[in-house]
């Protein structure tokens, strides 16, 4: 058997992906005592029969606003929150969330006829005590990533002073910037544990005049 059989072979045995996740998430901060920040991720749905797409709510995370688009026509889809329990019925997805966790549910305007897909964008903010501290002056934003590439954009004033260096690369600025996150090929598939704080960011007593 040649190898490109025996991967043929082998993918024809895996389940099929019917979501198709984008390489890069957005992260804005808001103001540290707001506890507050932004997230942007897209990606694609193929599943011949869906009907609705949804965004998971990770626990100890409240979500304050949540907008979700077709990037196909511009819509802006219905959303409204559900229990991971309904999402579980459905059988979307191969792995299944707990069935009291939270979930926005955006409504597509129709089930996805055979061979149609559709790409999403989710624009959310959440509000998370337990992640984004700001303690003595300086904020702590502590949260796993899970795309292979991350943007984190820090409050107007602040600049980076602390970053967890294990499975990222992180260009040497101190200014107020888009920070690109990126994981490590042998991290990509795992997180980093929950002591590990993604960046650390403080704001001098005077205004910092620079740009992005």
């Amino acid at each position: 058997m040649t190898r490109a059989t025996l991967l043929l072979f082998i993918a024809a045995l895996l389940p099929p992906r019917f979501i198709v996740l984008s390489r890069i998430a957005k992260y804005w901060l808001l103001p540290p005592e707001t506890h507050q920040f932004r997230i942007s991720h897209d990606f694609k749905v193929t599943r011949t029969g869906q009907s609705s797409v949804h965004s998971f709510v990770r626990k100890g995370s409240i979500v304050t606003t949540s907008e979700i688009y077709n990037l196909d026509t511009g819509e802006k889809l219905p959303t409204h929150q559900v229990a991971g329990k309904s999402v579980n019925a459905l059988g979307y997805y191969l792995s299944p969330t707990a069935d009291d966790s939270v979930v926005v549910q955006g409504d597509l305007p129709h089930p996805l006829a055979a061979g149609e897909s559709v790409r999403v964008r989710v624009v959310e903010t959440y509000t998370d005590p337990q992640s984004y501290k700001f303690t003595n002056g300086e904020l702590k934003w502590d949260r796993t990533l899970g795309r292979p590439r991350n943007m984190v954009k820090l409050p107007a004033g602040w600049f980076l002073t602390e970053v967890t260096p294990a499975g990222h690369h992180l260009p040497r600025r101190r200014r107020p910037c888009h920070l690109p996150l990126q994981q490590s090929a042998k991290r990509r598939n795992s997180r980093p544990s929950k002591s590990q704080a993604p960046l650390r960011a403080c704001s001098p007593p005077n205004s910092l005049e620079t740009g992005l």
